[in-house]
């Protein structure tokens, strides 16, 4: 039986909040009472970075080394032989009539969309900012002549960082770790069948009530998935589910631990790549569009004209030293996460960092910054540790995530 939740006396953005509250209270259960366990809550607090974060809240990304095809998406190799064992054992349910083909939503059942790119998704994210700082921040508030040079361009961009982009992301892993990142980054969910993420109605109609929903809940359960609260047409890969034990040991995967380090890969091993290499590109733009030009410079009481060229870089050129770009991530991290740490925090934070780049290397400098910051990702507004307050508990410092 359909549901209607439309409330034809709300209008515009007062009808949108009251269904999604309805939806949300009743859409799985006429009482409004908890989830079941085949249902799974991206707005619950401990799995809002769920596929973001590994165990210890280090923000990860798949490794493109085990991705595989599954009905042309890619799907972490694990994930994919899950999808493989339910595609079977769902035509199996077809045949004996358990699931009834009426409706699109499950006259088959095949991977419509997986695996999106975050890198590519952080790339389009920083082109925005870039964009508006060449063709926006630099004309109107620095001045084109006070770009003078590829480190000018670099100090400047830093410049407008810290001062008008406070709590935006800048790094890729607060990027993976925001509310920019979908679900469907992590390698671990796919959708079965299209759906309007803003149309609550639709879900219901076309999967809710459709009378083979009781059964397939059960069938992902059994299977090792969860389906998406907001979105139920999307699947997601259910890490600790026993269901899914023999498949994971099957490919080697012993361990939590092992799971991560092996099938991701730690976003902050790659943000400063990514990072420079972001701005050395649209360092290049700027300096193509703007090459030659002439500034006024007053030597001994006379003004005289002033060449400036700006020439192209390469795309691994650094405008700063090992030292300095060490200081710099370490800022550009507690900008991020809105300064929760104190001058001298930062200071000591920096100290011992130069000790892992002079007696190991880069990347633990980079380690022991990340062990500092990746705990941020729960204190948010909201957040975990707001809850954890709240209810007047103990173990702040455990993260139930996975």
């Amino acid at each position: 039986m359909n549901r209607p939740f439309n409330a034809n006396n709300e209008s515009g953005a007062l009808e949108t909040f009251a269904e999604k509250t309805k939806y949300n209270a009743f859409a799985f259960n006429d009482d409004g009472e908890p989830d079941t366990p085949e249902i799974f809550s991206r707005n619950f607090i401990e799995f809002t970075r769920y596929g973001m974060i590994d165990n210890n809240n280090n923000s990860i990304i798949p490794n493109p080394d085990f991705l595989v095809s599954v009905d042309d998406n890619l799907l972490l190799d694990f994930v994919a032989d899950s999808v493989s064992l339910m595609k079977l054992n769902y035509q199996s349910a077809l045949s004996r009539n358990f699931i009834q083909r009426e409706g699109a939503a499950f006259s088959d059942f095949k991977v419509q969309s997986a695996y999106q790119n975050p890198i590519k998704r952080y790339g389009e994210y920083m082109k925005n900012i870039l964009q508006f700082y060449n063709k926006t921040h630099i004309p109107n508030i620095v001045g084109k002549y006070s770009i003078a040079s590829y480190e000018g361009y670099v100090n400047n961009f830093f410049n407008f960082f810290f001062n008008e982009m406070k709590g935006y992301a800048l790094t890729l892993s607060r990027f993976n770790t925001s509310n920019n990142s979908s679900i469907l980054d992590s390698g671990l969910a796919f959708s079965y069948f299209d759906l309007e993420y803003n149309n609550d109605q639709q879900k219901i109609n076309t999967i809710i009530d459709h009378p083979s929903f009781e059964y397939f809940k059960n069938m992902c359960l059994n299977m090792g998935f969860k389906i998406d609260r907001d979105s139920p047409n999307i699947l997601v890969y259910d890490i600790n589910s026993p269901a899914n034990d023999a498949i994971k040991i099957s490919r080697g995967l012993f361990s939590l631990d092992y799971l991560f380090t092996s099938r991701y890969t730690y976003t902050y091993l790659i943000d400063n790549l990514y990072l420079y290499n972001y701005i050395n590109i649209y360092y290049n733009k700027y300096a193509t569009r703007n090459s030659l030009f002439t500034i006024p410079r007053t030597i001994c009481q006379k003004t005289i004209s002033e060449v400036v060229r700006l020439e192209t870089v390469p795309i691994t050129k650094r405008a700063y030293s090992d030292k300095q770009e060490i200081s710099n991530y370490i800022q550009v991290r507690n900008h991020e996460e809105n300064g929760p740490f104190s001058p001298q925090e930062l200071t000591e934070i920096f100290r011992r960092s130069l000790f892992f780049l002079k007696r190991v290397d880069k990347p633990h400098a980079l380690g022991y910054i990340n062990n500092m910051f990746r705990d941020q990702v729960w204190n948010k507004d909201d957040g975990f540790h707001d809850l954890i307050r709240k209810l007047g508990l103990r173990n702040e410092g455990e993260n139930p995530s996975y």
